[in-house]
């Protein structure tokens, strides 16, 4: 046989007198791969994915043989990735997470119960409308499995563009225009600044911006189209570098952390009158009047979503309680 008539290999097929190659990679080599990246350790790797050492051995093995690279650099002590295996983990965690969502969510269409919801909701939102109503959500249906994770703006959008969850609850003023997403709005929720009960500012009969710029403001990080909210009263907030996002003095990942330190210093914060009308009656907090600002800050809330997926019912349900919750505060 002449090499004209040499047939391809099984990994290649010939097009217009090319050869274009194709390599079919078991997925669960993969997760493998990025469960020993996130431990570093085949002890513990294999612990963590149930199955012996040995066996993870192997894997790991196999999938180098198959891409003909090095992932990992190993030691006595630790595991590394290689500088082309940290390429190579990058798009296997996209692809592990995107087949998780995948999977979650045809096991949720198919019986409309099966699977987990995974939720990620702004440090606001969360606090108000989310976590109220997936109590709700439980005790009409003990069954449902569900993952609610409170996250700082960005932190839940790129959750969402990761596929880490199904959707997410969150400010939308900065994702329109975002082709990928989905958005639908919720309500606009208007806030209060307030401070611990006897804080200074509180003697001070008209507040400037100056009485109030030395005082730390603890929140969480916002989108640039939500500087306003800080520039004439924080004077230590800083901008993200990396994501442009707005970073107050005290940055903080959840509402009740921001509201323990408002109560138990002399920062100042903001939330919605729902969230701090306890400490009020208490007597531990005290709404912060600043006069020179001639409309309360408002957030405008919304769910978000990629646009190719298809949420399911549990996602409906869990998506029209929140909804309910938020007209319910807007009235406050």
């Amino acid at each position: 046989m002449d090499e004209a008539e040499t047939p391809p290999d099984n990994d290649a097929k010939q097009r217009g007198g090319r050869y274009s190659f194709r390599m079919d990679i078991d997925l669960k080599l993969l997760q493998y791969a990025v469960v020993l990246a996130k431990h570093r350790h085949f002890g513990r790797a294999a612990a963590a994915l149930r199955i012996s050492q040995p066996t993870l051995s192997r894997n790991i093995a196999a999938l180098e043989k198959q891409l003909g690279l090095r992932v990992f650099e190993r030691s006595r002590r630790d595991v590394m990735a290689t500088p082309a295996g940290g390429d190579v983990l990058k798009m296997a965690d996209e692809l592990v997470a995107r087949a998780e969502a995948i999977s979650n969510s045809l096991q949720m269409v198919r019986d409309g119960r099966g699977g987990r919801l995974r939720v990620a909701a702004g440090v606001y939102v969360h606090d108000i409308a989310v976590r109220p109503a997936a109590i709700d959500m439980i005790k009409a249906s003990p069954s449902v499995r569900l993952e609610l994770l409170e996250r700082e703006w960005t932190a839940a959008l790129s959750m969402l563009m990761m596929d880490r969850v199904d959707f997410a609850v969150l400010d939308i003023i900065a994702l329109r225009g975002m082709p990928a997403l989905r958005v639908e709005p919720l309500g606009r929720l208007k806030g209060v600044y307030y401070c611990r009960a006897g804080h200074p500012l509180l003697k001070k009969t008209s507040l400037r911006p100056e009485d109030v710029r030395p005082y730390p403001f603890v929140f969480s990080s916002v989108s640039r189209e939500k500087v306003g909210l800080v520039e004439d009263i924080d004077p230590g907030f800083t901008v993200d570098p990396t994501t442009g996002d707005i970073l107050p003095s005290i940055a903080v990942s959840s509402f009740g952390l921001g509201l323990e330190i408002a109560a138990g210093t002399d920062a100042i914060s903001l939330g919605h009158i729902s969230q701090i009308k306890g400490g009020i009656a208490a007597g531990r907090l005290a709404v912060l009047d600043l006069p020179w600002r001639s409309a309360r800050p408002v957030a405008e809330m919304g769910v978000a979503y990629k646009r190719e997926r298809t949420l399911p019912p549990a996602a409906r349900t869990l998506i029209a309680l929140i909804r309910k919750r938020i007209r319910t505060v807007e009235r406050d």
